[in-house]
């Protein structure tokens, strides 16, 4: 048995298997603990990240499959985001903007 997070935010033993998240509240708290910022430049987001964390955010980004986003490529400190158009750009860096 392991300690796993229930639904009401607190810990449970459960098996590893029960080891599920909510990925959009995991991004959420990560972005509110790592965010310094985001930048667009047409269909591309620049956010920026204290060092090591863009890969996390980066995966959990790709984890939701936002209709909007092609996909990711993160470093250190920075990720990349790749959007389908301009207007999916800005709805999609609003939609971070609005998780801080």
């Amino acid at each position: 048995l392991v300690k796993v997070p229930s639904a009401s935010g607190k810990y449970k033993y459960g098996t590893p298997t029960e080891q599920r998240f909510n990925t959009e509240d995991k991004l959420k708290r990560l972005i509110m603990e790592v965010f310094v910022s985001i930048d667009q430049a047409q269909i591309f987001l620049v956010l920026k990240t204290l060092p090591g964390n863009a890969n996390a955010i980066g995966a959990l980004i790709d984890d939701l499959e936002w209709e909007e986003i092609m996909g990711t490529i993160c470093g250190d400190d920075t990720c990349l985001i790749i959007c389908r158009t301009e207007e999916k750009a800005k709805q999609v860096q609003q939609k971070l903007i609005d998780m801080l």
